[in-house]
């Protein structure tokens, strides 16, 4: 009996340090990737100067269904690396979407934003900024409604 519960021991130890092993190697296969980022992350939390402003965006959910999640959503970006959004449902009997304000700060890496949100139950949102910079884009789980929304926004005309 006691040699089967050394054996699973020593099974289950190998087990935990192969995983270990597999997440370490898959974090350092990218170049910067994991612990090994090739610039500090201090950088990473002033947002470009081309996000600083104000984006009007809207929020729809990803699949029919006859409840709809659609709402409105204006996103103020500031020079300090820090946002602040509201989110205003649509009209409609149906409409899941709820009211909530976000605040929190923005973390830029290339072409990814990430809005890491402290104010309200949306914990982080991350977007993707495209080519020309006009558009940031990206796919979130609404807690209000627990489904999965599409969310688009475009930066207002005069710019920061």
């Amino acid at each position: 009996m006691q040699g089967n519960h050394v054996m699973t021991y020593r099974t289950l130890r190998s087990s935990i340090v192969g995983v270990a092993l597999v997440v370490l190697v898959a974090g350092c296969a990218e170049p910067g990737a994991g612990f090994f980022a090739s610039r500090s992350v201090a950088t990473d939390l002033v947002p470009a100067s081309d996000l600083i402003g104000t984006w009007h965006g809207t929020l729809g959910q990803v699949r029919a269904d006859q409840y709809e999640d659609e709402a409105l959503i204006t996103l103020r970006i500031e020079q300090d690396g820090t946002f602040t959004a509201t989110v205003t449902p649509n009209r409609g009997a149906n409409n899941l979407a709820k009211p909530a304000k976000l605040a929190g700060t923005v973390v830029t890496r290339d072409n990814r934003v990430t809005l890491r949100n402290e104010e309200s139950s949306w914990p982080w949102l991350t977007l993707v900024r495209t080519r020309d910079g006009k558009v940031l884009y990206g796919v979130a789980n609404d807690p209000a409604s627990e489904a999965n929304v599409m969310l688009k926004f475009e930066r207002d005309g005069g710019g920061g």
